[in-house]
C-alpha cells in the first residue's frame, strides 16, 4: 500500500532532480533545436502523409487547427497547403532535412543521458539510429491520430458525442508516439512498464499544454499582432513542451531508481557538491572511517554514549532533520555492485557559505 509520507519523498526527490539536473536549461535548448528544425520536421512529415494520399494533407491542417496555438497551425497549414513544397524537396534536401530533424532527437538524447546518469557516452551512430527509430515512430502515430480523427469525423453524424473521444485520442496518440522514446533515450536496461508512467504524464501534460494555449490565444482574440508575437508564442510553446516532456523522463528515473541525487554524483546530479575527500579503503580503515563518521554525525562513541555537547567536531556537521540514506546495486559483469550514500542538511559554516553537506 502507498503511504502518503512516501508520496511525499517521492515529489520531494523528482523536485530535486529537477532543479538539480537544470533541466529547464535543457528543455530550452531542445525549444531552440525544435524551432530551427519546424519547418523540415514539416516537410519530411508531408512526404509521408502524400505517400498515403487520401486526402491526409487536409486532416492534418484541421486537427493542427484544432489542437495547436495558432501560430503554429498558420506554419502547418502554410506547409501542407502549398502545392509547390513536395516537388521543391530533391534527394539532397531531404537529407538535409532528415539531419535537421534529427539534431532535435539527438539533444534530447542527451538531456535523458543526463536525467538518467548514463556514464557510457552513445556513439553518433548510435544517436543517428536512436533519432531515426523515434522518427518513425511520430510519424506512424501522427498517421494513425489523424486516420482515427477521419473515421470520427464521418461516424459523427450518426454516433452522438462521439467528438468527445477525440481528446482521448489525442492522448493516445502522444502516449504511442513517446513510447518510443523514453524507452530508447535513457540509454540504459529500462523495461515498457518502467517508461509508462512518464510517458503517460507527457502525453497528458501536452495534452493539457495545447489546451492551455488555445485559450490564450482566443482571449487575444486569435492572433499575436505581429510576426515576432507569433515567434514568441512558438518558442514558449516548444519550451514548455520540452519542460513536460523532460519532467516525465525525471518521472521515470526517481522511480526507477535511475537518479541517485548524491554527492558526487555522474553528470549534473553532481551538481551542487564538492567533493571533500574521496579514496580507497581497506576493511579495518573503512570501519574506522565509518566510526568517525558516526562519532562525528550522530554524536556517538563506543557504546553509544553521546556526545556531551550538540556542535559536533567540525569534520561532520551535524545535520538539521534526518539523514537520507541511499542503497543501490546494479549487476557488474558476474558482480553485485553495492552502493550507500548518506546525504544531509547542516547549520552554514562561518567560513563559507554551503548550505548542503553530503557523504558517501
Amino acid at each position: 500500500m502507498v503511504s502518503l509520507s512516501g508520496v511525499v519523498g517521492t515529489g520531494k526527490r523528482i523536485f530535486s532532480e529537477f532543479s538539480g539536473k537544470n533541466v529547464t536549461f535543457m528543455a530550452a535548448g531542445i525549444a531552440y533545436n525544435a524551432f530551427i528544425s519546424l519547418a523540415p520536421l514539416l516537410l519530411v512529415l508531408l512526404l509521408t502523409v502524400t505517400a498515403f494520399g487520401g486526402g491526409l494533407e487536409g486532416r492534418i491542417v484541421e486537427l493542427a487547427r484544432g489542437a495547436l496555438p495558432g501560430p503554429i497551425a498558420d506554419v502547418i497549414a502554410e506547409v501542407f497547403e502549398g502545392n509547390d513544397v513536395a516537388a521543391g524537396a530533391s534527394a539532397v534536401g531531404l537529407l538535409t532535412l532528415l539531419w535537421g530533424t534529427l539534431k532535435i532527437f539527438r539533444g534530447l538524447d542527451t538531456a535523458f543521458s543526463e536525467i538518467y546518469e548514463t556514464e557510457g557516452q552513445n556513439s553518433l551512430p548510435d544517436q543517428l539510429v536512436d533519432g531515426l527509430v523515434v522518427l518513425v515512430a511520430i510519424l506512424v502515430a501522427v498517421t494513425a491520430t489523424v486516420g482515427v480523427t477521419v473515421v470520427f469525423a464521418r461516424l459523427s453524424d450518426t454516433i452522438p458525442f462521439v467528438g468527445v473521444l477525440t481528446p482521448l485520442v489525442l492522448v493516445a496518440g502522444l502516449v504511442v508516439a513517446f513510447l518510443p522514446i523514453y524507452y530508447r533515450f535513457p540509454d540504459t536496461d529500462v523495461s515498457w512498464g518502467d517508461v509508462l508512467p512518464g510517458v503517460v504524464f507527457a502525453a497528458v501534460g501536452w495534452a493539457v499544454l495545447q489546451a492551455l494555449f488555445q485559450v490564450y490565444i482566443a482571449s487575444t482574440g486569435g492572433g499575436t499582432g505581429s510576426f515576432f508575437g507569433g515567434v514568441i508564442v512558438v518558442i514558449t510553446w516548444l519550451y514548455f513542451s520540452g519542460l513536460v516532456l523532460l519532467l516525465g523522463a525525471v518521472i521515470n528515473a526517481v522511480l526507477g531508481g535511475h537518479a541517485s541525487g548524491k554527492a558526487g554524483g555522474v553528470g549534473q546530479g553532481a551538481a551542487g557538491f564538492d567533493t571533500t575527500h574521496e579514496e580507497g579503503m581497506s576493511r579495518d580503515e573503512f570501519a574506522q572511517y565509518l566510526r568517525g563518521l558516526r562519532e562525528g554525525l550522530t554524536g556517538h562513541y563506543e557504546g553509544m554514549r553521546p556526545m556531551e555537547d550538540a556542535g559536533g567536531d567540525g569534520r561532520y556537521p551535524r545535520p538539521v532533520g534526518d539523514v537520507e540514506v541511499i542503497e543501490q546495486t546494479s549487476r557488474e559483469g558476474d558482480h553485485d555492485e553495492w552502493a550507500v550514500s548518506f546525504r544531509w542538511r547542516a547549520e552554514p559554516d562561518e567560513s563559507d557559505d554551503r548550505t548542503d553537506t553530503g557523504g558517501s
